[in-house]
């Protein structure tokens, strides 16, 4: 397993702003993964009312998607452009159209007794219940996506996504906002989720180490407490005395958990997941497990880019 550059500069020059903390980058791989395998893409035809609003927003996020060392991470092409030619490995299509429905409705609000306009700008006390006619606005908006392998046109990915948003607006209530601000939330929604489902996740994190000193003698106990106040401004020097330590007292949870969180710091991540799992039964150990097994398949599928 290779280890993760940008872990690793991260973890030497990073000083933890929170104590009893390590810095460490973990990742988590594009869930599309034959989508998420590729680097050349495009976009194609998206139909509807929206869809040309839509195509615009997925590219742009794809466009942004960066990997492990904050490269580009899919190249994106327009399919007439000639260097699209034989670097198009992923096309998507889709389409996208927004509908406006507006209802009326009898309502039974509490206003200011003395106003003769609808108002709620008083105390409860001073309110009374009345009947008024309000408005209901309901925003759908209703879009796929498909991506295809350019070499043999097989879709490898298709997903519909229906969002809406209804707005009741009574008299006294603050202005409804504009339905086109509210198409245009939605289709930003759309493409934000659409967009995740093939972007890798990568995070700079602070990880709590565990303190508890229980089965350490005295003198143990005095250098394991060096060893948390050295996390605030030395993480290597903080794992070094954790390595000792642990040399001395394998078994030892605390020691076992952070000396395994060290080698996930230092992106040596094999040996970190080893460590978590030795932990057997321990919950903190198994969801640092889960978190580095997602590195590594992050890390595995990058490269299988290169």
């Amino acid at each position: 397993m290779r280890s993760i550059p940008i872990l690793l500069a991260l973890a030497l020059g990073a000083v933890p702003a929170a104590a009893e903390v390590l810095p460490v980058t973990w990742g988590q791989p594009a869930e599309a993964r034959d989508v998420a395998s590729v680097r050349g893409v495009a976009l194609d035809r998206f139909g509807g009312s929206d869809g040309r609003a839509l195509a615009a927003l997925i590219e742009t996020r794809l466009a942004a998607a960066r990997d492990r060392e904050g490269r580009d991470y899919y190249a994106v092409y327009s399919l007439a452009a000639p260097s699209a030619e034989g670097n198009v490995e992923i096309v998507f299509e889709g389409g996208a159209s927004a509908s406006i429905e507006e209802r009326r409705s009898q309502q039974k609000r509490r206003y200011c007794k003395d106003a003769a306009e609808p108002r709620t700008n008083c105390e409860d006390k001073l309110k009374e219940e009345r009947e008024v006619t309000c408005r209901m606005r309901i925003v759908a908006l209703s879009s796929d996506l498909r991506a295809a392998r350019e070499a043999d046109g097989r879709v490898v990915y298709r997903r519909s996504l229906p969002l809406r948003e209804e707005v009741t607006w009574c008299p006294g209530d603050a202005a409804m906002p504009a339905s086109e601000d509210v198409v245009e939330r939605l289709i930003d929604r759309a493409a934000s989720d659409y967009a995740a489902d093939f972007v890798p996740l990568w995070r700079a994190d602070e990880i709590r180490v565990l303190e508890n000193r229980r089965g350490l003698s005295k003198d143990q106990g005095e250098r394991f407490k060096e060893a948390l106040r050295a996390t605030k401004t030395n993480a290597g020097e903080a794992c070094r005395l954790f390595e000792e330590l642990a040399s001395e007292a394998p078994t030892q949870r605390s020691l076992a958990f952070n000396r395994a969180l060290c080698a996930e710091m230092r992106g040596e991540l094999d040996a970190a997941l080893a460590g978590f799992e030795a932990m057997a039964g321990d919950r903190e150990a198994a969801a640092a497990a889960g978190r580095v097994r997602g590195t590594m398949e992050a890390v595995l599928l990058e490269d299988s880019r290169t």
